[in-house]
C-alpha cells in the first residue's frame, strides 16, 4: 500500500524518537540485546536528524557516537536503547575489525529508515 513522504518521514522521526541510547555488539542482538561488546564507556546517546525521504524510503540518522572497542573485537551490528529497555539492533554497512593491537576508539552512525 502506497505511504506518502510525509507519512513516511513522520514514522521516521517516531521511530528514531523512540530511544537514542547506542551500544556495539558482535552479533545479531536479537530482541534482548544479547551480544554486546564491553566498549569504553558502556553506551553512548545519539541526537536523531530529522528525517528525509528518497521518493520510496525515509532515513533518520543520528549523530555519530564515539565507542573504544577492544582488541581482537569484530563490530557487526549497533542496538537501540530507551534507557535500560532494548528497542530494536541494526546491522553496520560493515563489520568494524579491531586486531590484537586494539583497543581501538571507532565512530558509528545510526540510521533508522521506514519505506
Amino acid at each position: 500500500m502506497a505511504k506518502t513522504a510525509a507519512h513516511r518521514k513522520a514514522v521516521a522521526d517516531a521511530i528514531g524518537g523512540m530511544g537514542g541510547k547506542i551500544t556495539l555488539h558482535s552479533a545479531d542482538p536479537g530482541t534482548t540485546g544479547a551480544n554486546a561488546i564491553a566498549t569504553t564507556p558502556a553506551s553512548a546517546n545519539t541526537t536523531w536528524a530529522a528525517a528525509t525521504d528518497d521518493g520510496t524510503q525515509a532515513t533518520a540518522q543520528g549523530s555519530a557516537v564515539n565507542l573504544q572497542v577492544p582488541a581482537s573485537t569484530n563490530v557487526t551490528h549497533y542496538g537501540i536503547w530507551n534507557g535500560s529497555t532494548f528497542l530494536r539492533g541494526q546491522a553496520l554497512d560493515a563489520t568494524i575489525t579491531v586486531n590484537a593491537g586494539g583497543p581501538v576508539a571507532v565512530d558509528v552512525t545510526p540510521k533508522t529508515k521506514y519505506s
